[in-house]
């Protein structure tokens, strides 16, 4: 029976995120004006996507802007997101939970596991929402596993996507942007990973300023 229930949820969750993904994408199109800068830039195989977090729409909004790729995201949720009333959606998308306040190995060996068989993980290594648009501090989580697995890091920057659903916003509809940079290779070197994993995390966020920097250049 465990089989049976193992085949019909791998079933279930591929069907159920495309669903879901294409439905909000229509409602998107009716809610905000956004725009996908970089789409190209997605290569397949095994990927890290490290992007910025700013509102509670943000894992929908990154896994529409990679729909047109065909890339299922699986992203890695905190745990707190399976206590809500939206539990059984975020259960459905079968993201790796992540017990924050300790390192948890579980989760970290979960996402090894889905880069190591070829799939796209989606962290949000600030761990939490910025509340004012500027990019927090950085976890060491998306850096760790890419250094352990040698899987390359995809950037990816989201602008307003805080504003959608607020209160004055559905008309007019506010303008979203998702800006992907260009993946970089990642390989662990010689010495201390600990060192390695501090020096990739600031690479990363010199990525993800770099995306700012873009983004305000073409607004001005």
């Amino acid at each position: 029976m465990k089989a049976v229930g193992r085949f019909l949820w791998a079933i279930y969750v591929p069907c159920f995120y495309w669903w879901s993904v294409w439905t909000s994408y229509s409602i998107l199109v009716l809610m905000a004006r956004w725009r996908v800068v970089g789409r190209e830039n997605i290569p397949g195989g095994p990927l890290i996507l490290t992007s910025s977090h700013l509102g509670n729409v943000d894992p929908m909004m990154v896994a529409i802007a990679v729909a047109p790729r065909w890339r299922y995201i699986r992203f890695m949720a905190k745990e707190q997101l399976f206590r809500y009333a939206l539990t059984p959606f975020v259960i459905s998308w079968n993201p790796i939970r992540v017990y924050r306040g300790s390192f948890d190995r579980l989760a970290v060996r979960r996402a090894e596991a889905e880069v190591r068989s070829g799939g796209l993980l989606g962290m949000f290594p600030e761990g939490m929402r910025s509340l004012t648009g500027d990019l927090g501090p950085l976890q060491g989580g998306s850096a760790l596993i890419a250094l352990r697995t040698n899987t390359p890091i995809l950037p990816c920057r989201l602008f307003n996507t805080n504003q959608l659903g607020k209160k004055g916003h559905l008309f007019p509809r506010p303008t979203l942007t998702v800006r992907f940079g260009k993946p970089f290779p990642v390989e662990r070197g010689e010495g201390p990973l600990s060192q390695q994993v501090e020096a990739l995390t600031e690479r990363i966020r010199e990525e993800l300023e770099a995306l700012r920097l873009e983004h305000e250049a073409e607004a001005a």
